[in-house]
């Protein structure tokens, strides 16, 4: 097993959250009120200059509790808040791949657990003291401090690390094993300052007085914050340039609902939705004038498992291909998320760096599904049209839990399947039982799950045969040699173009045997202000990852 820490798959959180989403994180895997400062209208109002005070103003759901990158994953606020103010050694592009950020990308070592950062000259922090390697010895010494109380997957990839600082400007990582996802999911953790929190404790950080009034090394430094907004102001020496708008306002709001009121009405400029909306939602955020409406790409996506370990129905690659083969998801995406979400059935989220667009055809091939049942003995009844083999018709429950998208998207499946004679049954359930009683223990045929699947495309928890059985998060009990050697090579490789191989050869298998059926990448719907420019959001592994280039947003 590898250092990195699991992306938070299979989960409760309806297919737009953060975990490698969805079931797990079955298992698995607040942001500040700045005063009442005045803001420029970005739209319909008065235009600003750059450098003489452009203001933003963004729309949340929900308050900050802890600005403070070790304890803001469970908070949407507090990590969009948190990125703004801090910075890690590297960070993500676009594409998801890796690029420099307080360090220069690591120097590593030729068994590839060994990776020495060189860190960036003339770094300061907000109060202009120099940014070294202690900060980021001391950084990771309270992730992995055994009374550090925020998300234990953010400190599993550096359990068992040992680390060094050769001097100011170097920092030494030493791995137990080659983990090629390491930079994407563990070295992208905001950095703290040690000058700042010398010698408190996990335990004490947690309720620091700090965590409302940070000091980061990122773009934007808080310049108050109450229980309406935050206010932020750009941090003229940001290493990687002075931000292109002076002042930011994140504004607090109970709900979605009223955040969207708060957008119609002009309060605000912008607004990221990340809740499952309704058709007459999505409708009417695309009338609001002076907005520009973007569908925004996700590693998430939304999966029908097909439970490998039943003889009957899945254990035959021929009747998962067919499945498969039988869906339309473009109906299902229009139906279900009213567009608000990109058809694919590949693992490898599109638009990132290892999709391979050749394996991933969601055209229904009706034909060629119905040949491949009845190779697989599956022939129609002649009164019922029900599939039968040896007697046995072919039913099936699909199960999932109460989330009212999970059981539209079982339901539309299940209406999609019907004509190929396949009878399915919906069943939901509380998500504490359906893990318990179906999930864990793989007693089930089918299930509708969310998986969050982070900023690495490793897939090795999810499909790699050592993840089967009631403590892994294989799901499907999906077990095949050839998948699980190339999981391990894009996973221990730090070859960039190695591991685009291999996972193009694991989108090749996928299509071939068809482990379960994945259907969709549910989106992010930003709404903001048409005069913002410079904006590239690329393929998002969570909502706070839009600030990911917010220094070269402009009027």
């Amino acid at each position: 097993m590898t250092n990195s820490p699991r992306p938070r798959r299979f989960q409760k959180e309806p297919p737009r959250s953060r975990r490698p989403l969805a079931l797990l994180a079955i298992f698995a895997v607040a942001a500040l009120a700045a005063g009442a400062a005045l803001f420029l209208e970005l739209r319909g109002g008065s235009n600003s200059t750059l450098g003489g005070g452009s203001s933003y103003t963004e729309a949340v759901a929900g308050t900050y509790q802890r600005i403070n990158p070790l304890f803001a994953s469970t908070n949407e606020v507090d990590a969009d808040l948190a990125r703004l103010v801090f910075s890690g050694l590297v960070r993500l592009g676009p594409d998801g791949s890796v690029l420099p950020d307080l360090s220069e990308l690591p120097q590593l070592s030729a068994d590839g657990k060994t990776y020495t950062f060189k860190l960036k000259k003339g770094v300061t922090w907000q109060d202009g003291v120099a940014f070294t390697s202690r900060d980021v010895a001391f950084t990771i010494a309270q992730l992995t401090d055994p009374d550090f109380k925020g998300d234990p997957a953010l400190a599993e990839g550096w359990l068992g690390v040992e680390t060094e600082t050769p001097d100011d400007a170097t920092f030494v990582v030493h791995l137990k094993q080659a983990s090629a996802p390491f930079l994407a999911r563990s070295a992208t953790i905001g950095i703290l300052p040690e000058h700042l929190l010398r010698g408190l404790s996990a335990a004490v950080l947690f309720d620091s007085p700090f965590n409302t009034a940070p000091i980061g090394t990122g773009p934007y430094r808080i310049a108050g914050i109450d229980t309406r907004e935050a206010r932020l102001t750009a941090y003229e020496s940001y290493h990687l340039g002075r931000p292109g708008i002076e002042t930011l306002h994140i504004r607090f709001y109970p709900d979605y609902s009223s955040a969207l009121r708060a957008l119609e009405g002009g309060e605000a400029h912008g607004l990221m939705l990340r809740e499952s909306l309704t058709e007459a939602q999505v409708t009417e955020i695309r009338k609001i004038k002076g907005l520009k409406v973007e569908q925004v790409a996700r590693t998430a996506y939304v999966v029908l498992y097909l439970n490998n370990d039943r003889a009957q129905f899945f254990q035959d690659d021929r009747v998962r291909r067919a499945i498969s083969l039988l869906l339309d998801r473009k109906t299902l995406v229009d139906r279900v998320f009213y567009g608000v979400a990109a058809v694919s059935g590949s693992p490898i989220a599109p638009g990132t760096w290892a999709y391979a667009k050749e394996y991933d055809d969601v055209q229904p091939h009706l034909a060629e599904a119905k040949k491949l049942l009845e190779d697989a003995g599956w022939r129609p009844h002649p009164t019922t049209g029900i599939l039968v083999n040896g007697g046995a018709e072919f039913r099936i429950t699909i199960r999932t839990d109460n989330d009212p998208v999970r059981v539209a998207i079982a339901n539309e499946v299940a209406r999609q399947l019907e004509p190929a004679g396949i009878r399915a049954t919906v069943a939901s359930t509380t998500f504490s039982v359906l893990r318990r009683d179906f999930l864990q223990g793989r007693d089930y045929d089918a299930a509708i799950a969310g998986w969050a699947q982070g900023p690495d495309p490793d897939p090795y928890f999810g499909w790699h045969s050592t993840q089967t059985g009631a403590a892994g998060l294989n799901l499907a009990n999906y077990a095949d040699a050839v998948a699980d050697e190339l999981i391990a090579k894009g996973r221990t490789s730090n070859d960039i173009e190695v591991r685009k191989d291999a996972y193009r050869q694991f989108q090749e298998v996928w299509d071939e045997r068809m482990p379960s059926v994945v259907l969709a990448y549910p989106q992010f719907l930003y709404a903001h202000s048409e005069d913002i420019k410079g904006m590239t959001l690329g393929v998002l592994s969570s909502g706070a990852d839009r600030f990911a280039d917010v220094y070269k947003w402009h009027e």
